[in-house]
């Protein structure tokens, strides 16, 4: 805890720091603790729109909670717009990077691409408003360990501040380090607003989209379709992830997944009667089958 405060002292001291507030626990712990040393923060939401509905007004209800200002910054462009150009948003930045590696676009006819999307439809908004806004600095929650390998291993590199060159702007993560049962403890004792979509099962609070954990046991994907029914079936069906996936576990071209999906009745014929094919991106490999 010292040292996560005196990060925070060094921060506010050097900088005009803001917070990336996206409602979830471990920003919400940020804030407290920021908070807690005297500091004012402006709270800045990333709508990407892929937000949960009721993320973007309990995190309004909380800055009114502390009496802080509250902007929201949005992409220009559509998130089916971003992964149509530059790639769909599954396994994990660096597992897509080494899957794209292996399987270019050119022979499967469709790209990877979760660090695209993190950067158009959240950070680089997020980061524009904060400049607008007239600070030079971020505080966010990441851990490190709890994200994916590639932003775990950068958080670890880069320090806990860094001075992001191509953006012009310092992001400063004082809970490098901390684990899930600290945020959970800090949680109770200081009786801290948890979102609402967390009695409803989700495991974390950002993008329902994301494919990131698809590849684990506590698949993002499986969580959705169990806890947000309506919002699974709209992005396996009407964002069309159902043949990437599909392509993704079985090694197969995006022509052939969505001849397989035809075969049994489409889409969401397969979201009906056989949901939990969607639920993981782990390979699948099909013997003897090369094409």
């Amino acid at each position: 805890m010292r040292t996560t405060l005196a990060i925070i002292d060094r921060a506010i001291s050097q900088y005009r720091p803001c917070i990336a507030y996206s409602g979830g626990g471990d920003s919400t712990v940020l804030l407290d603790l920021v908070v807690s040393r005297g500091y004012k923060p402006t709270l800045i939401y990333a709508q990407s729109q892929m937000e949960y509905d009721n993320s973007e007004p309990f995190a309004k209800e909380t800055a009114e909670r502390y009496g802080l200002q509250f902007h929201v910054a949005q992409a220009d462009i559509t998130p089916l717009d971003c992964w149509r150009k530059h790639g769909f948003p599954m396994l994990g930045k660096m597992a897509a990077r080494i899957w794209m590696q292996k399987h270019p676009a050119t022979q499967t006819g469709f790209r990877l691409d979760v660090s695209t999307c993190c950067r158009k439809m959240k950070i680089k908004p997020a980061r524009d408003l904060c400049k607008s806004l007239g600070f030079n600095a971020m505080f966010t929650g990441q851990r490190g360990a709890q994200d994916d390998r590639l932003r775990g291993l950068r958080a670890h590199k880069d320090g806990a501040i860094k001075e992001l060159k191509q953006d012009k702007i310092a992001q400063i993560n004082p809970l490098l380090g901390w684990t899930d049962l600290m945020i959970a403890r800090y949680t109770k004792q200081h009786d801290l607003p948890r979102h609402p979509e967390r009695e409803r099962g989700a495991q974390t609070i950002g993008c329902m989209y994301c494919g990131g954990g698809a590849q684990f046991d506590n698949s993002g994907f499986r969580v959705l379709r169990t806890t947000r029914p309506e919002e699974w079936k709209r992005m396996v069906i009407d964002f069309d992830f159902a043949p990437v996936i599909v392509a993704i576990k079985y090694g197969v071209t995006l022509e052939t997944a969505r001849e397989a999906l035809s075969l049994l009745g489409g889409s969401a014929s397969v979201a009906d009667t056989m949901p939990h094919v969607f639920d993981f991106l782990r390979p699948v490999p099909l013997r003897g089958y090369n094409r």
